[in-house]
């Protein structure tokens, strides 16, 4: 089962990363806020912060946003992404969608694959096919004419299910009224509460599943490692790359820290609201894009900047006056170290990061400005 719900979400993503794009670039109508009604003969592609559909689709649809409110007559399939979705549309074909939280009040030709942090198929919903669904918490109320399959931290059934049920989840209730035609099917660390007026007219299995604490843990250790790793390259082959730079910048964050924290607090605060001014009009879009990513790639060199400046000042505290590149590279990576212990003991790790990372992006920012100005 397990197998089939990660392939559930592969299936998802995959067609989210490949179709929903479209939503933007190809998209109908692309504003902060988007409203369509009438009928549409073609296939219709949607995105904006706040998404609502009162129309007829006589094709497909993608549609991407913050708030997504759904109603009307699809004739093909649906595909939607949000931080709210709410799904009341008649869907002739298949509904692929995720969210932050996922509503589903509609009625559904074939299958359904929802996944989100909170997952809910209300009582009038009503499923042709299968229905897949991952979150956090899902709540399952409707009429599945086939198949369901679900995997989240907390699942209850309440719904009429015509084939067999397959849940995963440390909690799982299935509630009274609830109707399984099929055979009910439970993985977790305990069995399934079943309440009372519950009908099950199949066998009901259960699987006991052990949480690995300790190959758990192991492998977040690995991961944190691993990407502590790639961290440290990325910092030293930046470094390379512009060895002259770089030092300038340190030496810009030695000689003038609260001159480079200040501008690195006001770049760091001032970006953010650039960014939202240039969404909220159309066609600032594909600017905010550009500086967001160009804001992002500034707080990492900012963190590296601030790096290298305590590494530098590592090497002058053991004789180091006039370290070469090999010895930077070194003091550099021990600094990200160092950091990263550091960064672990509560308010005074925090402190000490926003203080690296914004003096860094300062003497960054201002040494961008020179050599701009020199140039």
């Amino acid at each position: 089962m397990s197998h089939l719900i990660r392939v559930s979400r592969i299936a998802l993503f995959t067609g989210l990363i490949i179709v929903l794009p479209a939503s933007i670039l190809l998209a109908n109508d692309v504003s902060e806020r988007v409203i369509k009604t009438g009928t549409f003969d073609d296939d219709l592609y949607l995105a904006g912060g706040e998404v609502e559909l009162q129309a007829t689709v006589n094709g497909d649809v993608s549609v991407a946003g913050g708030e997504l409110d759904l109603d009307g007559e699809i004739k093909g399939d649906l595909m939607a992404a949000g931080g709210k979705v709410i799904l009341r549309s008649l869907v002739s074909d298949d509904v692929r969608v995720a969210g932050g939280e996922v509503d589903v009040q509609a009625s559904i030709g074939d299958d359904v694959i929802a996944t989100g942090g909170r997952v809910r198929l209300d009582r009038n919903a009503k499923v042709g096919g299968r229905a897949w669904i991952s979150g956090g918490d899902i709540r399952i109320g409707s009429q599945i004419a086939q198949e369901l399959r679900a995997a989240g931290g907390r699942i209850v059934l309440t719904g009429h299910v015509q084939g067999d049920v397959y849940l995963r989840s440390k909690q799982i209730e299935i509630g009274p009224g609830a109707v399984i035609n099929g055979n009910l099917y439970t993985h977790g660390p305990r069995e399934a509460r079943i309440a009372e007026g519950a009908t099950i007219a199949g066998e009901i299995k259960h699987t006991e599943v052990k949480v690995p604490v300790a190959k758990i843990v192991g492998r977040l250790i690995g991961v944190a490692l691993v990407l502590f790793i790639g961290l440290m390259l990325a910092a030293v082959v930046l470094y390379l790359l512009f060895p002259n730079f770089s030092q300038r910048a340190s030496q810009s964050l030695r000689n003038e820290p609260w001159p480079c924290l200040g501008f690195g607090l006001a770049v760091f605060a001032a970006t953010p609201i650039v960014i939202i001014l240039l969404f909220s009009i159309a066609v600032g879009a594909w600017l905010a894009l550009l500086l967001l990513a160009a804001y992002l790639m500034m707080l990492l060199l900012g963190y590296f900047t601030g790096a290298l400046f305590i590494g530098e000042a590592g090497l002058r505290l053991i004789g180091k006056t006039e370290p070469n590149k090999t010895w930077r590279a070194i003091g550099l990576c021990v600094a990200l170290l160092l950091l990263a212990i550091i960064n672990a003991i509560p308010l005074i790790g925090n402190l000490i990061f926003w203080l690296v990372l914004l003096g860094g992006m300062g003497a960054l920012k201002r040494q961008m400005y020179l050599a701009y100005k020199q140039s």
